[in-house]
């Protein structure tokens, strides 16, 4: 099986391996930029995933001298999001996080959507209630 493992485990792990080499501190925190006496560094967050695969194995009632079966594979997936940026100035030194207009704005529509639903059940009950005792 280690055979089968090296002919695609090369050709798989050179693309990650070259991705956590360029994985630093430096992506992560970006260049710093100075403008007179306050400095700013981006900050990210970064995300990375791998998945691998293998197999191999022969079919039932065969012998060794004829191997069959094989196998093999592999993925991964990344993602870099901005967070903010530290401020440096002679005073302080403060994390300045970046708000997502997007997600604020979903925010509010799923608040509005959420107090119209229980404020109209809360109508409908409170009619049905009052409906049931008029009929009594």
């Amino acid at each position: 099986m280690s055979a089968t493992l090296s002919t695609w485990a090369k050709p798989v792990s050179e693309p990650i391996e070259h991705l956590l080499e360029r994985l630093m501190a430096t992506t992560v925190f970006g260049t710093p930029t100075t403008a007179g006496a306050v400095t700013l560094i981006p900050v990210s967050a970064i995300r990375v995933g791998f998945g691998y695969g293998a197999g191999g194995g022969q079919a039932p009632g065969e012998t060794a001298s004829a191997p069959s079966g094989g196998g093999g594979g592999g993925g991964g997936n990344g993602s870099i999001e901005p967070r903010g940026y530290i401020k440096i100035t002679p005073s302080e030194v403060k994390f300045e996080p970046i708000m997502d207009q997007g997600r604020i704005a979903l925010a509010g529509i799923l608040m509005v959507a959420w107090s119209v639903f229980w404020i109209s059940a809360t109508i409908r009950a409170a009619l049905k209630h009052r409906n049931g005792q008029q009929s009594a």
